[in-house]
């Protein structure tokens, strides 16, 4: 004698599960990074003052309080670029003579970001790549790169990624 299964499938449950998957992937086209605009800072953490002479900004009140769990009193923007999100090739942003960043749509909802070291006469070194939600850009949240900086004992440099308004 074969057991007796009991489905819990009702008639009108199929047309639940594909409004569900059509919501679904809906909220997964919603999701592109399709005319969203990047903005990456590079950032100096230091306890240092602003340099004589340089054109360095302070970091807005937002970006300290994503930083407020790191040591340096100061952080000072050195350069920023502005980029389309695009899921047809990088974009690469030049955001200092040794740095550079290119972000791209990946289609399913995210993006990479990869951080890149310059040096004259050579092609572009990957230092790190990673992938952050495009939605969560678009929220208002940080992806932040961070590493040591090599030329100043116990100084720091961020990378730091945000959606903006497109420029028009």
């Amino acid at each position: 004698m074969r057991p007796v299964l009991h489905s819990r499938f009702r008639p009108g449950s199929s047309l639940l599960a594909l409004a569900i998957a059509s919501l679904t992937l809906l909220g997964c086209v919603q999701s592109r990074g399709e005319d969203l605009q990047v903005q990456a800072r590079l950032v100096w953490g230091t306890n240092n003052p602003k340099p004589e002479g340089s054109k360095y900004t302070a970091l807005d009140a937002k970006g300290r309080e994503k930083l407020r769990q790191f040591k340096w009193q100061n952080y000072w923007v050195v350069n920023q670029a502005f980029s389309k999100l695009d899921a047809q090739k990088p974009s690469r942003m030049a955001l200092s003579e040794k740095c550079a960043v290119d972000v791209k749509d990946l289609g399913n909802g995210t993006a990479e970001i990869r951080l890149f070291e310059l040096k004259t006469g050579t092609e572009p070194k990957l230092v790190k790549p990673v992938h952050h939600s495009i939605s969560a850009l678009k929220k208002g949240e940080y992806c932040i790169l961070a590493g040591d900086d090599k030329a100043v004992w116990d100084d720091a440099w961020f990378v730091i990624v945000t959606a903006t308004e497109p420029k028009h």
